[in-house]
């Protein structure tokens, strides 16, 4: 327990909401083409080192899963400036967002989720938001044993749902593909970073939080 967060039991109180498509019209997804050739609708098998992911099925098998927000800004925050430092104000390097993309898609159905979200927390062994969610990096082994949880103690939910600890305005959502209906969402629009409108609309939040380019 390096970061204080203890290690969830057999049969933790894990609350489960459910998510419709009216309640966010259009969900945000960045995906990166620098190491995988990945698209607006690919899943990741079990690659990456995040906060929830990857986790395992009950066979030892990669859960396929996607990071999903519920604004732009939100997105460009817990992926593209999700390493940057905002106190003091980092450096980004512009040319860095030619390998990136950002995907708006829709729900088809709702969704049975996980509930990370502050007012449910404390069921679960009174753990915190600054633990769960806030903690860093070094913190996800112990951060990724409650996704794990979450997944196998609650064989309905479909995702997890939580608030983004980069942009607290924003809700995000880990989804599970092996729970969803075929198609999982709809993919309504798939814009490079590097090029007009995104393009801007990055440089300009970088501008607002003080980050220098290179």
């Amino acid at each position: 327990m390096k970061c204080g967060l203890p290690a969830p039991g057999a049969s933790e109180a894990f609350t489960t909401r459910v998510v419709r498509p009216s309640d966010v019209a259009v969900w945000f997804h960045v995906y990166c083409t620098r190491t995988h050739p990945n698209r607006a609708e690919t899943f990741s098998q079990g690659w990456g080192d995040t906060r929830f992911a990857p986790i395992h099925r009950e066979d030892g098998t990669p859960v396929h899963t996607y990071y999903a927000a519920s604004t732009p800004e939100c997105a460009y925050m817990e992926s593209v400036l999700h390493d940057v430092p905002l106190s003091p104000p980092g450096v980004f390097n512009v040319d860095e967002l030619q390998h990136y993309h950002l995907a708006q898609f829709t729900l088809c159905e709702p969704l049975h989720c996980v509930s990370f979200h502050t007012p449910h927390l404390p069921a679960l062994r009174n753990i915190t938001r600054a633990q769960l969610i806030d903690s860093l990096p070094a913190c996800y082994d112990e951060t990724r044993a409650w996704a794990q949880a979450a997944y196998l103690q609650r064989p309905q939910a479909q995702a997890i749902a939580y608030g983004s600890r980069r942009d607290d305005a924003g809700r995000c959502l880990l989804l599970f593909k092996q729970r969803l209906p075929d198609p999982p969402f709809v993919v309504t629009k798939d814009e490079p970073l590097a090029l007009a409108p995104r393009r801007k609309e990055m440089l300009d939040l970088i501008d607002l939080l003080g980050i220098s380019r290179i």
